[in-house]
């Protein structure tokens, strides 16, 4: 019974979580560079790792490490302070 009760809540945690997740994967295309410049090292983790999901049909991001991924967004966004980070990725 107990066990029936932990897959439950697990169930229900999970289904909530789909939609959060899409709400900020959403929100990664609407990130300025200068957004993404203020962040601290984990706000650019998390950051970075929404973005490598959302460009996953991009050969070249999927091809990246996590490092070399942040090193290519912080350039791009360098180059191209007053775009959105997923712009500049790709200009």
């Amino acid at each position: 019974m107990k066990l029936a009760l932990n897959f439950s809540v697990l169930a229900l945690v999970a289904g909530f979580a789909g939609p959060v997740f899409a709400d900020e994967m959403a929100d990664m295309s609407k990130m300025t560079c200068k957004d993404y410049m203020a962040m601290d090292m984990d706000g650019m983790m998390k950051a970075d790792m929404m973005m490598k999901e959302a460009m996953k049909d991009d050969a070249a991001t999927t091809a990246m490490t996590d490092e070399e991924h942040m090193k290519a967004v912080s350039a791009a966004c360098a180059a191209h302070p007053d775009a959105t980070v997923m712009d500049a990725m790709k200009m």
